[in-house]
């Protein structure tokens, strides 16, 4: 069988920033979010609903299903090859796993690179119990650039008090749970994440370390960023 071109590496990104903030609810990740956009030629856009969770999900089934069942795996056997050789069709499959990854890849750049010229882009989700943030690894294996900026809030007391958590009354407890499993994974993978809280954000220092751990040190902008941290967001 003539086997099919292997397409894995990316062609028009490879120098691009991808920036993740990874954060829980009401912890001040929008304004996380605004402290990045000042960055030139950003586009670090707000939650997805856990829309590339789902994505992820997909690329790690099929990365599952094609090691483990697909006959010929990333070189799939014809229907007819399959019949001639008496094999059991059950996990008959036709796709390149190589341009599945790379369509995948895809997507994520339509959603987030919004022009050409755009080099820093990611996005903020809060969508990360439950062991959801398990799919970075996925985000990571397809963009190794990414950095990842874990982010939460150190009062969880205020936070459980704040927006929709006030009429929740296991607000308290699912963020205790949530930063824990956030915080695994910063220990987990300290190579490509930093951590962040919503107290940190006020404090110079930390945030110029954040600014230099995704390599944006020289665009940290002290102007901009003292009129976004006025903005009443503490209220």
């Amino acid at each position: 069988m003539e086997e099919k071109k292997e397409i894995d590496k990316p062609t028009d990104f490879e120098e691009d920033k991808i920036v993740l903030i990874c954060a829980t609810g009401r912890s001040g990740s929008t304004s996380l979010l605004r402290l990045l956009n000042t960055i030139p030629n950003s586009n670090i856009c707000g939650e997805n609903g856990a829309a590339i969770n789902s994505l992820l999900e997909f690329y790690r089934k099929i990365k599952s299903a094609t090691s483990k069942n697909i006959h010929g795996r990333t070189t799939p056997f014809t229907y007819d090859y399959i019949l001639k050789k008496n094999i059991k069709p059950s996990w008959y499959n036709s796709y390149n796993i190589y341009e599945i990854r790379q369509k995948i890849r895809e997507m994520i750049i339509a959603m987030f690179k919004d022009t050409p010229y755009t080099n820093v882009w990611g996005f903020k989700e809060i969508r990360y119990d439950n062991g959801n943030i398990k799919y970075i690894r996925e985000f990571k294996e397809l963009f190794p650039q990414t950095k990842v900026i874990i982010h939460i809030r150190e009062d969880i007391i205020q936070q459980s008090r704040s927006g929709w958590f006030k009429e929740d009354k296991n607000a308290l407890l699912f963020i205790q749970n949530t930063n824990k499993e956030l915080y695994n994974f910063y220990l987990e993978n300290k190579s490509y994440c930093c951590m962040m809280t919503f107290e940190k954000m006020f404090d110079r220092t930390y945030l110029k370390q954040m600014f230099d751990f995704i390599g944006c040190l020289d665009h940290y902008d002290e102007t901009k960023i003292t009129e976004i941290l006025n903005n009443n967001i503490k209220d």
